[in-house]
């Protein structure tokens, strides 16, 4: 499908200093991402006027498709215009760390030379357990593990191995700044709701995810179903809760951002599918505008067709 799905959240800010974020997640980048689609999506966010791009994680479909040096440069070279439009901040998603070997199954791969070629762009920020700091914001991008998507003992994310590795973070977790947004960028949301990890990001305001594809829930079903459900996680787990979660209420913080990409090249011919299906973004827009100060967030959503 030809078309954006925007979801614009207007939220009130006890400050002067009005901000605008881009939010855009799983692009899962391969030769299958069309030059078209990648300048659409750069032309939609320039328009927007944002102060800030947030991009929770998997950029790439797998490392595989980045290794020909046309490819990674199509890349980066996309990665870089993101960053012209103004502050891009990324985290990794699970695909952004693994390959496919020689008997066609996944296996943990980080190619550092890649990360270090994203965050010499300029104005761009990839945060692998680190954070990026101004006089506006705090954003910590927190890299959920390998085993934390396949603990060897279950084929369900493991909030476990997400609290073991939050703890041994807490410098980039505690002691947030007050007057500034705080937000952590992480791919996954499944385990966020867990009471000790909730505890562990208690300080941030937003916790920024992506992973769950809506649940490949198609548009027409998205907007008549009013639920977080959806038809399949990642994991193959059916009607799969915390797929589509906004931000309907001034105490919630997790928004599940929708995909780019909702069925990448690795999903084989199911990829075909993504004609029926928009890419999806979300906007934040901060204000000291009194009507937005209210116990239920003004949420606004429309489709546009891209251009032809």
């Amino acid at each position: 499908m030809k078309m954006f799905h925007k979801t614009t959240y207007k939220l009130y800010r006890n400050n002067p200093t009005n901000l605008k974020f881009g939010i855009i997640s799983d692009l899962h980048f391969s030769y299958k991402i069309s030059d078209k689609k990648l300048s659409n999506i750069l032309d939609y966010l320039k328009k927007e006027k944002l102060d800030y791009i947030l991009f929770p994680g998997d950029i790439i479909d797998y490392t595989n498709l980045v290794q020909e040096p046309s490819e990674r440069q199509r890349l980066l070279n996309w990665l870089q215009q993101l960053g012209n439009i103004n502050k891009a901040l990324l985290s990794l998603g699970s695909h952004d760390y693994y390959k496919k070997n020689s008997t066609g199954h996944w296996e943990y791969y980080l190619d550092q030379n890649l990360l270090d070629s994203i965050n010499s762009l300029n104005n761009v920020e990839l945060l692998d357990n680190s954070k990026y700091e101004d006089q506006n914001i705090n954003v910590v991008g927190i890299t959920q593990s390998y085993p934390y998507y396949h603990p060897s003992d279950t084929k369900k994310e493991k909030g476990s191995e997400m609290l073991t590795d939050l703890k041994k973070m807490r410098n980039l977790l505690t002691k947030l700044p007050k007057d500034k947004l705080n937000f952590a960028l992480i791919h996954s949301p499944v385990c966020l709701t867990d009471k000790d990890i909730a505890q562990e990001l208690s300080e941030f305001d937003y916790l920024i995810s992506g992973h769950m594809h809506n649940g490949c829930v198609p548009p027409i079903m998205y907007e008549l179903w009013n639920s977080t459900r959806g038809l399949i996680a990642p994991n193959k787990q059916l009607f799969p809760s915390n797929e589509r979660n906004t931000l309907k209420y001034n105490n919630d913080k997790i928004l599940v951002n929708g995909p780019l990409t909702t069925f990448q090249e690795c999903t084989g011919i199911i990829e075909k599918f993504n004609i029926l299906f928009p890419s999806y973004m979300s906007f934040m827009e901060f204000s000291n505008d009194s009507k937005y100060n209210s116990n239920k967030i003004h949420i606004e959503r429309k489709y546009e067709k891209m251009p032809k």
